[in-house]
């Protein structure tokens, strides 16, 4: 069997329906997000909840999965929204991907809800629906454990844990019993369909159209990530490639946000040296993967060992300076314990945070907490909380809903205390950065940095004025919080980060972050080779703008947002950073109007014109948001 392209695999749960369509009608968005974005706006109807039967759970591989082109890897799952009600997404890497392609499938399209829980046994074109009931509410290092007894251990997993099955909206999936398909409670909708895993084993293998071209652009591009000096940072250092947790300024969501910065003892105490006491290895988890960012901890405690598997750079500013925890070792427990309820950290340490601060202000009281005294860094009650949070057990019942709708419930001012954007928790700092937040902000997934942010200027040279005016157009970035054209290096980023998400590629390779690392002209030499259809870099980023706008129209369909939605939290205008930085709202407003004209979108609802969308072959997307009057009004013509 050889295979590119795959096949779409449908499965109807409700019905056990199982059936294969041909993928070449979805090749004009190549691949993982774009073919999944493209199916959700078709199919899914309006109006119903995230977890009804009828809502959709795509899983797609992007086009270059399992080939040897760098970190091609990375697999793209997308749902209706649980936290916000628009689009949902998560973009994860490991090996799941690479073994979709290797069966013969590049998307996996899921409907209908199982009368019990079961899970997807998919080994090559042979398809089952398997009881899970033995495994329900085992978290995911059980889940693997029991499922690859009956299956086989060279099986590749996705999974949720009890949080999912509870429908906890901060619920993640996890892939390889370690990598999160973060935000959005996507895991929720997994368990909302009484699916408790998706088990898959390929033996075939990708068929390039032109294999000594691929392999030769294979090879430079890997001998130019090798020659620069970010990538010998990231393979010597993995996450903690920059040397403090962020680049540049005390930018950290120390105390929920509070705008108060971390102590020097308090910092001393989380720095990669700390880390690094503990670090015995890494592992070459993902597939094709020149940097190993893939790391093992172990330390004995109580004459046992600990070993965990990997730690994500957001888990130091989660744990650490959101939630007080400094102490290496309790964070590395703090990431593997949610990982193992199936727990998306950043949501959950946004309600956590909500709720500390709350009790700290006396917003909340014992009695609203069911007893429990909620203290900056208390990991012992943190961790009894997470793992409430994940069973819906008392007061983590509330927390289970996500900030927004817990302060909703509660009222009394705490409101105040929930960052969020458009209903989901903000990870991100956004004080220093217009680019940085503006992307953010605008993040069709609600406020997310991985669908456009940028902060390239808080590296001093990292982009030349020829490259800057290439990419974006403007002959200097300027300042890291100057507002001037940085909504240019945002709708570059837009269309950039959806390509690699298509194409399966990780972010950690691409240069507009690290000086010298792969860009457009790269990924579309190496699309060009391995398909045989010539695709220039410009046409490649106007797949990406395509991607982008079918996800603000799905927004437009299923949601209210306009352009109010489109603004930051009150948190970073009233509560300055360290009493200096802010964002200043005049500015952010100009910033906004150019970033709607850049893409062609209406500056008064910021929903995307007909116009745009017809120049972009979008025609069908068109017809669907003018039957239910989602278009922008257009000027009455002045009559002479």
């Amino acid at each position: 069997m050889k295979i590119l392209d795959g096949k779409i695999l449908r499965i109807n749960l409700s019905k056990k329906k199982i059936s294969f369509e041909d993928y070449r009608k979805y090749r004009s968005f190549l691949g993982g997000r774009g073919v999944n974005q493209y199916i959700l706006f078709r199919e899914l109807p309006l109006g119903i909840s995230p977890f009804d039967p009828r809502n959709i759970l795509a899983i797609g591989a992007g086009i270059l999965d399992g080939t040897s082109a760098p970190t091609a890897c990375r697999v793209s799952i997308d749902t209706k929204n649980v936290l916000t009600g628009g689009i949902g997404s998560s973009n994860i890497g490991g090996t799941f991907g690479p073994e979709m392609k290797l069966a013969g499938i590049s998307n996996i399209v899921i409907t209908g809800k199982a009368e019990n829980l079961v899970y997807i046994s998919i080994d090559d074109d042979k398809i089952d629906i398997r009881d899970a009931t033995h495994i329900k509410k085992k978290k995911i290092s059980e889940t693997e454990t029991i499922i690859k007894k009956e299956i086989g251990n060279d099986f590749q997993m996705m999974s949720i844990g009890p949080a999912g099955e509870n429908l906890v909206r901060s619920a993640c999936i996890i892939i390889n019993n370690a990598r999160a398909a973060a935000r959005c409670g996507i895991g929720a909708v997994m368990g909302s369909k009484n699916l408790k895993a998706v088990a898959v084993r390929g033996r075939g293998n990708i068929e390039i159209a032109n294999p000594k071209r691929f392999e030769k652009i294979v090879r430079e591009c890997n001998e130019k990530l090798e020659n620069t000096d970010a990538f010998k940072l990231l393979r010597k250092y993995g996450i903690y490639f920059n040397e403090k947790p962020w680049i540049e300024g005390p930018q950290t969501p120390y105390r929920n946000f509070s705008g108060d910065i971390p102590t020097d003892e308090e910092e001393e105490k989380i720095t990669r040296e700390e880390f690094f006491k503990y670090r015995v290895g890494r592992k070459k988890c993902c597939n094709a993967c020149p940097i190993e960012c893939w790391s093992t901890y172990s330390w004995k405690e109580n004459g046992k060992m600990v070993t965990i598997d990997q730690l994500q750079y957001n888990s130091i500013h989660n744990f650490g300076y959101k939630l007080g925890i400094f102490d290496p070792k309790l964070i590395l427990k703090a990431h593997a314990l949610l990982n193992d309820l199936g727990l998306d950290e950043d949501n959950i340490c946004g309600s956590v945070g909500w709720a500390l601060e709350c009790y700290e202000k006396k917003l909340l009281t014992q009695k609203d907490t069911e007893g429990i005294t909620l203290e900056w860094g208390d990991s012992k009650t943190l961790f009894e909380l997470f793992r409430k949070i994940a069973y819906r057990e008392g007061f983590g019942d509330l927390l289970a809903e996500g900030c927004k709708r817990a302060s909703e419930k509660v009222g009394r001012g705490t409101e105040e205390c929930c960052i969020h954007v458009k209903g989901q928790e903000l990870f991100e700092t956004l004080w220093l950065s217009p680019a940085w937040s503006l992307g953010t902000v605008i993040s069709p997934r609600g406020g997310t940095h991985t669908r456009g942010a940028i902060m390239v200027e808080a590296v001093k040279g990292s982009v030349s004025k020829k490259q800057s005016e290439k990419l974006f157009g403007i002959p200097d970035i300027g300042e890291m919080t100057a507002y001037k054209d940085k909504e240019k290096l945002v709708f570059f980023m837009e269309k950039f980060e959806s390509v690699l998400d298509c194409l399966g590629v990780c972010f950690f390779v691409h240069g507009i972050h690290r000086k010298g690392m792969l860009t457009p002209k790269d990924l579309s030499n190496l699309l060009s080779a391995a398909t045989g259809s010539d695709i220039s870099p410009s046409n490649l980023l106007r797949i990406g703008e395509r991607t982008t706008n079918l996800e603000k129209s799905f927004n437009v369909l299923h949601t209210n947002w306009n352009r109010k939605d489109d603004y930051p939290p009150k948190r970073f205008v009233d509560h300055p950073l360290s009493g200096e930085f802010r964002i200043d709202l005049n500015k952010w407003s100009s910033m906004l109007d150019n970033y709607y004209d850049l893409h062609g979108w209406d500056k008064k609802t910021g929903w995307p014109k007909r116009e745009t969308l017809e120049k972009l072959d979008l025609k069908e997307v068109v017809d669907k948001l003018e039957k239910y009057k989602k278009l922008p009004r257009e000027k009455e013509k002045i009559k002479k």
